[in-house]
Parts: structure tokens; sequence; C-alpha cells
């Protein structure tokens, strides 16, 4: 047999094949022909074996290339993809009644932890709140007494201008304290309403983060 005979078998034996894929092996064989030269044609022969054996290795490996699982295959994997990506109800229910014993301890002791914070933040608000409302207050209200008792005091020239200057000046600093206060207040104020909001928001982001990942997962 010389290489247009074995070419030739070859040929019938792949044409089971489609027209492109049968071009491509073949082409692949006659440049294995030309690689190794007229002279070792025999030589190309005998180490590749029989055309039918060479055309069922071809086949084989197309067939494995273009094989296509079958719809019992898909079914199984699918049934198998849907079993371990949700958990099954009973043992969901298992694992609920199983937490209970330490669950309750755990969201008591979160309540506490979040009402002892809320208290301690509600304390400053207030103490803050008061300071800043009584302060101010006091001090202008301490300036009109005094200037209200100066006129008292005429029969004492001396005593009545000291008690005005001292009534003046301490309306004069419930004014100033008073400017203070409102300014600490726009600027404190806001974030600290927001940290408060942010606390309050924390655990009901996170159960609505968890519940959305948990029904994405279940879809």
């Amino acid at each position: 047999m010389n290489r247009s005979e074995y070419m030739a078998a070859l040929r019938r034996a792949l044409s089971v094949l489609p027209e492109e894929e049968r071009a491509s092996a073949l082409r692949y064989y006659e440049e294995y022909f030309d690689d190794a030269g007229p002279e070792n044609e025999q030589k190309v022969i005998a180490d590749l074996g029989a055309p039918e054996q060479v055309a069922a290795q071809i086949l084989a490996d197309y067939r494995e290339l273009t094989a296509v699982p079958s719809a019992a295959d898909g079914a199984a994997a699918q049934t198998a993809k849907r079993r371990w990506r949700g958990v099954s109800p009973w043992l969901l229910l298992v694992l609920v009644l199983l937490a209970i014993p330490v669950g309750i301890p755990l969201a008591g002791a979160l309540l506490g932890v979040i009402a002892a914070v809320l208290g301690v933040l509600l304390s400053i608000v207030l103490i803050a709140a008061a300071f800043i409302i009584v302060v101010p207050l006091c001090l202008l209200a301490a300036g009109v007494v005094l200037c209200g008792f100066s006129f008292v005091l005429w029969a004492m020239p001396a005593s009545a201008v000291m008690t005005l200057g001292c009534g003046l000046a301490l309306f004069a600093l419930g004014i100033l304290v008073t400017l203070l206060m409102i300014k600490l207040c726009v600027l404190f104020v806001p974030p600290l309403f927001r940290l408060l909001v942010a606390i309050l928001r924390w655990p009901i982001d996170k159960i609505r983060g968890r519940t959305r990942k948990t029904g994405g997962e279940a879809k």
C-alpha cells in the first residue's frame, strides 16, 4: 500500500464525519506524509497502522468532543442541584428548635446592650440639653434681676452702678453663651442624631440583608 491508497482508504473510513472535520483530518495526515518525505512513506504507513484503526480513533475522539448530555442526565443534575440548593423545612425546624434555648438569652443580651447604649446616649442628650438651656437662661435671668435690683439701690449710687454693671455683664454673657450653644448645637446635634439613627437601624438592616440574601439564594 502506498500513500495514495492509504489516504483513499482513510477517506472512505471517515465518510461518516462532517465534510469540514473529514477534510481537517485528511489534511493533517497529508502534511504528516509531506514532512516525512517520499523516501519514508512506507515507514510512516507502518507507524500509523491500518487506515481503519486511524479512522476509528478519529471517530471516537469526535464523538467524545461532540457528546451531548442526555435528558435523564440533565434532569438528575437539576434535581441534585435543587436538593443541595435549599434546606429541608424539617431540618430547618429542628435547627430552630435547638437554637431557641441559646437564641433567647443571646437576644435578651443583645437587647440589653442596645438599651444600655440608648440609655447612655439619651442621658448625654438630656444633660447637654439641660446645660444648653439652663446655663444661658440663668445668666440672662441673673442679669435682668441685677439690672432691676440696681434701681432699688439708687440711694447708694456706687452700689447701684456696680450692680447695674454686673447685671449688664451677666446679661451680655448670657447672650454670648446662648449664641455659643446654638453654634454647638448646629455642629454636633445632627451628627449625634445620625449616629443614634444608625444604631437603631443597624439590627433592622442586618435582618433585611439576611432576608434578601436568603430570598435570592432560594430562587
